[in-house]
């Protein structure tokens, strides 16, 4: 393929900007001079970014390639100029996650689809699992807290930042509203924390794009055209704490914010029988979706590493 990478990597290897002592500038600059200032502060530092990263530039190029073949009527143009404008794109989410952190984003400035269901879900006591992506703007859904006062909404993330991280929004935004929580796996202690917050009606929040750096357990799903790797571990939780599942996408829009809520699974049932091949089909399922999202909004997809190699450490599964 064009853009050849000349290195595999995992994404965890590759540094982006979001990183606990970076956030915490950004939301200082954003308080001092607001957020126009602050896209033309991060327009150089991503700049920077782009030049000097070579896998991530050519991560960009790839993805870009993939998806104008898979859906040439998404009118992409692989070429070095859109993956500048794909890179200024993440620049500007940037600004918008500060913004959803300091809780800046109100309900109005929200389009939401298919969200009833979902505070149904709460209403009743089950709560429910998010499945997201680095897609757009997922921070931006800490708005939905604003639909019910006690809606809590837990983000898992596979770093070993989270106190730090949650420290830090603590005093960007003043409430509890959006806890991080570390999972480089899902112990059995992580998995009873989790449903006790099911239990409290609360939502956990996980995205199924990346795979973890010590996870080995992968599935390979179609995606744009090719096989590429998705973490089983979100389909493995959500069987686990039966609870209603929904692919949660934040798109930014030329006016506000589109907030896209849709119905997975009413529970994750994994065939005893043909566990791996069950898993399977929830991942494809799900890589579907993003897939149909990806050729609607082509330069608010977040990976810049890549994707479609097989990540370091983890063993890929023959499917059947």
């Amino acid at each position: 393929m064009n853009g050849q990478l000349v290195k595999k990597r995992h994404w965890a290897e590759i540094r982006e900007v979001g990183s606990a002592w970076g956030i915490n500038a950004l939301a200082a600059i954003f308080r001092f001079v607001g957020a126009p200032i602050l896209r033309v502060i991060l327009y150089p530092v991503v700049t920077y970014f782009f030049l000097r990263n070579r896998v991530a530039r050519e991560a960009s190029r790839e993805y870009l390639t993939r998806l104008a073949a898979f859906a040439p009527s998404a009118g992409v143009v692989p070429s070095l100029g859109t993956s500048f404008r794909h890179f200024m794109a993440f620049a500007s989410s940037l600004v918008d996650r500060v913004a959803a952190w300091s809780g800046r984003i109100e309900l109005d400035e929200l389009m939401l689809t298919g969200h009833e269901a979902l505070m149904r879900a709460v209403e009743s006591g089950a709560g429910a699992i998010l499945l997201g992506a680095h897609l757009g703007n997922l921070e931006v859904s800490r708005a939905l807290s604003r639909l019910r006062p006690s809606l809590r909404l837990n983000v898992i993330i596979h770093t070993r930042n989270a106190e730090r991280f949650n420290a830090m929004l603590r005093r960007v935004s003043g409430d509890a509203a959006l806890t991080l929580i570390e999972a480089t796996d899902f112990s059995p202690g992580v998995a009873i924390r989790l449903r006790d917050k099911l239990a409290s009606g609360e939502l956990i929040v996980i995205a199924g794009d990346r795979v973890p750096l010590a996870s080995a357990r992968i599935s390979r799903a179609s995606f744009l055209g090719s096989e590429a790797s998705f973490p089983q571990g979100p389909i493995v939780l959500a069987a686990l704490l039966k609870c209603p599942v929904f692919i949660l996408l934040c798109i930014k829009e030329p006016v506000g914010y589109h907030l896209h809520c849709v119905p997975f699974a009413e529970r994750v049932v994994l065939d005893r029988r043909a566990r791996s091949a069950s898993i399977d089909r929830y991942v494809q399922r799900y890589a579907r979706e993003l897939e149909r999202y990806c050729v609607a909004s082509p330069l608010q997809w977040f990976n810049f590493y890549p994707f479609w190699s097989p990540p370091l450490g983890a063993q890929a599964r023959e499917r059947g």
